[in-house]
């Protein structure tokens, strides 16, 4: 009986991570290790959440958004701003690669990348338009503590709130390249629960990185002029 009670004993903290993965709609094999922390984790680094968006349909709402907008309403960009846009976008993007690939060591250079082409692309839109200001400046705030990230824990971190305010600017752009969308839906201290977007239709989890690579609960795509909620899930 002792040797039973003991077993019990040691497989509660096994059974309660299972349980829990199950809950928060993500599964895996194998846990996360200290290296690669995911957002979940208990123990991981905190983020103030005052003032934020916390809706678990923030997509659809944002689609719903775009259906109410008269054709032709999103913003066209002029050629020297697009330069800006994919300039910007190509950083994120390999941020959220090499995040993915569970590596620290290009996040600060390609935070800068994002950051440069933010602000040329500050500089070129309509200083009229206060919202796409308020944007972008919230965008660049997140960029710069993705930036100063001290760690791999704290990067995955400000990267889901980059990524939030992003896709909040971006479904409202008629955009010159298909952007696919992603919900991890297991990071509950970031928007959304870790949503991300990538140029590649490839799932590759940038929060969870390679101990649950191919994990979402939610995918979409934004359109060259439409943002398309795909819907399911993939737990691995």
């Amino acid at each position: 009986m002792r040797h039973l009670i003991r077993l019990i004993h040691m497989l509660s903290p096994i059974i309660m991570a299972l349980v829990f993965a199950f809950i928060f709609g993500c599964s895996h094999h194998s846990a996360p290790t200290s290296s690669n922390i995911h957002p979940a984790h208990p123990i991981s680094v905190k983020i103030d959440l005052t003032n934020l968006d916390q809706s678990e349909n923030t997509l659809l709402i944002r689609q719903s958004e775009r259906a109410k907008m008269p054709t032709g309403s999103t913003l066209v960009l002029s050629d020297e701003s697009i330069k800006y846009l994919q300039n910007m976008l190509e950083a994120y993007f390999a941020v959220g690669r090499r995040l993915a690939e569970d590596k620290y060591d290009t996040i600060t250079s390609q935070s800068r990348i994002l950051l440069s082409a933010l602000d040329q692309l500050k500089s070129v839109v309509n200083q009229e338009d206060l919202d796409m200001i308020q944007i972008l400046e919230r965008t660049h705030q997140y960029g710069q503590q993705l930036a100063s990230s001290s760690s791999i824990q704290y990067a995955r971190k400000h990267y889901g709130f980059l990524s939030h305010s992003l896709l909040d600017w971006l479904h409202k752009l008629a955009l010159p390249v298909k952007i696919y969308g992603f919900v991890c839906g297991m990071a509950p201290h970031v928007p959304q629960k870790g949503v991300w977007l990538q140029s590649a239709a490839e799932v590759r989890n940038p929060y969870f990185g390679s101990t649950m690579l191919k994990c979402y609960s939610q995918t979409f795509k934004l359109e060259t002029s439409s943002l398309t909620t795909q819907g399911g899930s993939n737990d691995q």
